[in-house]
C-alpha cells in the first residue's frame, strides 16, 4: 500500500471531589483508533492458461489495451473490462504485477471503559467496544480475473460495525 495512516488517542475523566460526581463521572476512559490506507495493489490475471505453459493461470497476466484501466470506481465498475484483453495463445500478457489500486478505506474503532475499585485489591472493569464504530461501508477488492463474469466488480465488503461488551474482575 502506498499510504497508511494510524492515529490513536485516549482521554480519561478526572477524579472529582464531589461524592456524587465522583461516583457517576470519575474513572471513565474513552479511547479510539483511526486507520486510513490507500487501496491494496492489484494484478489482473487471465484466469486461463493462455501461454500454454502448464503454469497456473492465476500467475499469467492480461494485456492492458487502454491507458486508463479504471471504470467509474463504483462497486459494479472498479476496473474497466474494455481496458484489458486476453493475450494471444502462446504469449504472456503485458500488464504489470501490482500496477492497479483497489479501494481505499478508513475505519474508527472506539472503546469506553470504567474501572471500579473496592476493597484493598479488588477491581471491576466494564467496557464497551465498537469496531468500525461509524459503520462505514468497507469495499473489498474487485475481481481481477479477466475470464470471470464479475471481472472489475466488487462483490464483497468488509465487516460492518461490531460491538462487544465485557466485564473483568481483578483480585
Amino acid at each position: 500500500r502506498r499510504h497508511i495512516f494510524n492515529l490513536s488517542a485516549s482521554v480519561e475523566t478526572p477524579q472529582f471531589s464531589n461524592a456524587t460526581a465522583r461516583a457517576l463521572a470519575s474513572n471513565w476512559r474513552l479511547s479510539g483508533i483511526y486507520r486510513a490506507n490507500s487501496g491494496s495493489p492489484l494484478t489482473v490475471s487471465t484466469g486461463i492458461d493462455r501461454a500454454l505453459s502448464g503454469i497456473q493461470a492465476p500467475t499469467q497476466r492480461a494485456n492492458q489495451v487502454l491507458d486508463d484501466p479504471y471504470g467509474d470506481k463504483t462497486i459494479n465498475n472498479w476496473l474497466n473490462p474494455s481496458a484489458f484483453a486476453q493475450p494471444t495463445f502462446g504469449t504472456y500478457g503485458n500488464s504489470i504485477r501490482n500496477a492497479y489500486d483497489g479501494p481505499s478505506r478508513h475505519v474508527v474503532d472506539l472503546s469506553l471503559v470504567r474501572s471500579f475499585r473496592f476493597g484493598n485489591n479488588h477491581r471491576l472493569e466494564a467496557r464497551v467496544e465498537a469496531f468500525n464504530a461509524f459503520n462505514w461501508f468497507l469495499l473489498e477488492n474487485p475481481n481481477t480475473t479477466l475470464s470471470a463474469a464479475t471481472f472489475g466488480r466488487i462483490t464483497a465488503s468488509g465487516d460492518p460495525r461490531i460491538m462487544q461488551f465485557a466485564v473483568k474482575y481483578d483480585f
